[in-house]
């Protein structure tokens, strides 16, 4: 937890995956690359993008929290589950969870699925 008094500021290096936290007070955060100014108020959190410095300051005194999400196992997002499956069963695959699809010759010009 940082306590950042009115007006100060925390700079954020690009490279760097991090989660911050508003526990009190408001925070200010610009990115290079992003045109958005955001504001995050008590209980509000938001993750840094890699890709640019950031800055972080308090428009009042307040206390922030920062995790560094980098050394944090990545959940695969639901969003490309789905789009796995989508694809599969375009292609004409079956899709088994724990186990390859195996593909073998079926007629002449055409694939089956096992």
């Amino acid at each position: 937890m940082l306590a950042l008094e009115r007006e100060a500021s925390l700079r954020v290096e690009p490279g760097m995956r991090v989660q911050l936290t508003c526990l009190s007070g408001v925070l200010w955060i610009t990115q290079e690359g992003d045109w958005r100014d955001l504001f995050l108020g008590p209980g509000e959190s938001f993750e840094l993008s890699p890709r640019g410095v950031a800055v972080v300051t308090a428009l009042e005194p307040a206390s922030v929290r920062v995790r560094d999400v980098c050394l944090e196992p990545r959940r695969p997002r639901a969003w490309w589950a789905v789009m796995r499956l989508a694809l599969a069963l375009r292609n004409g695959l079956t899709v088994q969870r724990s186990a390859a699809i195996e593909l073998r010759p079926a007629a002449p010009g055409g694939l089956e699925t096992v």
